[in-house]
């Protein structure tokens, strides 16, 4: 009875509402657009190998041209920033060039000398590139690795020499046809097409599940504060954990309402583009599960807890900065990179079956973390709940005349 009032009030709410247009409209602009005729994998263009030679001299020629411009690219959360370093870190970097070419003093100055001028946009500041700088004979790839690992921390990370993804960066060739056959022939051999497209669709689902379902969840702890059901429910006989857990279940169940309906007509229109060809018929209800359930859990207990101590607009907030660090701080590719800890996992494409399956450990533990801190939230959500039955805790308010910034008389 409680479950059914629960998810009854839910999807009449204007919350929910948004939630399913919103959800809706980015699965068509987006999904349903890319996958509207048979993909092809011979606009693939380029795919990363692990070439060590190849890695080392295109990152030491870049880790060059930054040296001598004293200019360093840097995505730390997304977003593009310049770094210019003072002296010692300046310092610290020349050693670690002059390791890897295995020249220095005099002779590095020379190799300096050897960069090619050039200006970029309206700037009046001279950049430098290089071309042919030499790695030393023999040079550790492991220690290699090490360096640039020290370099994109100094420089605050985020920039083309983090080792998760050099291999983005400096090793990517063309796709010889051998290969883009291959891969078309493993989307319909070994995905049987749906596997293939139910990563992709994923990915896509799993964005809107990062973020979405934290207005709703924010949404119906918040309206029952305002319609003072606490009260009420206080003095009920049912206990904090049935309540909490069962709002719980039903956020889950009616925000999985519009995932079921897309993954339903991504199905379709996959027999409808592919038809004649073999198909799993249930890969469309299998992966997206595991894919996008921990995406939907944290985002709502999240919800759920952070509205209970404080107020729906820092749940949001919170869940907003969680969703931003998790899409534009993550994998430097929108396929590969995959990290143990990642929550929005991205595969933008319905190939590469190798690269997904070569992470399938950190996949897994990802989506099996994610599921136990969200379980961990919301027994937390419960504790919180029971000290307020008790009269032991009232929230604490960020804004207002209660704030815990307001100064007290």
């Amino acid at each position: 009875m409680l479950f059914r009032h629960e998810c009854k009030k839910i999807v009449c709410s204007a919350a929910f509402i948004v939630y399913c247009v919103i959800s809706l409209l980015f699965f068509f602009t987006n999904y349903w657009t890319d996958c509207s005729d048979e993909v092809s994998c011979s606009g693939q263009g380029l795919i990363a190998v692990e070439d060590h030679d190849r890695i080392m001299d295109g990152a030491t020629n870049a880790l060059m041209g930054d040296f001598a411009s004293n200019r360093y690219e840097c995505y730390p959360y997304g977003f593009y920033k310049a770094v210019h370093l003072k002296e010692k870190k300046r310092m610290k970097i020349r050693s670690y060039l002059e390791e890897i070419t295995g020249v220095s003093g005099e002779e590095f100055d020379k190799l300096l000398e050897t960069g090619e001028p050039y200006f970029e946009g309206f700037s009046t500041k001279e950049l430098y590139e290089f071309h042919d700088i030499p790695v030393k004979e023999g040079f550790s790839y492991d220690r290699f690795i090490e360096i640039m690992a020290d370099v994109d921390d100094i420089v605050g990370g985020g920039s083309i020499y983090n080792p998760e993804g050099l291999m983005y960066s400096f090793s990517l060739v063309p796709m010889a046809e051998e290969d883009i056959k291959a891969e078309q022939d493993s989307f319909y051999k070994d995905d049987k097409i749906t596997r293939g497209l139910a990563r992709l669709f994923c990915d896509y689902a799993g964005i809107c599940l990062a973020i979405l379902p934290v207005f709703a969840s924010a949404w119906l702890t918040a309206a029952d504060k305002k319609r003072r059901m606490q009260e009420l429910v206080y003095s009920r006989s049912i206990s904090s954990c049935r309540l909490v857990f069962t709002r719980y279940a039903a956020l889950l169940f009616t925000m999985a309402i519009p995932v079921l309906a897309m993954m339903l007509l991504s199905l379709i229109q996959a027999l409808v583009v592919y038809k004649g060809h073999s198909m799993d018929m249930l890969a469309f209800f299998k992966l997206p599960v595991v894919w996008l359930l921990p995406n939907l859990m944290l985002t709502t207990a999240v919800g759920v807890l952070v509205t209970e101590i404080f107020s729906s607009p820092v749940a949001i907030l919170s869940q907003l900065a969680i969703w931003f660090y998790s899409v534009m701080a993550g994998s430097l590719e929108l396929s590969g990179g995959l990290d143990r800890f990642t929550l929005v996992v991205r595969h933008n494409t319905p190939f590469g079956r190798d690269v997904f399956l070569a992470e399938q450990g950190n996949f897994i533990f990802s989506r099996v973390f994610w599921t136990v801190i969200s379980l961990v939230l919301m027994l937390l959500a419960v504790a919180v709940y029971s000290a307020k039955r008790g009269g032991r805790f009232n929230g604490i308010r960020l804004f207002g005349k209660d704030s815990i910034f307001r100064r007290k008389a």
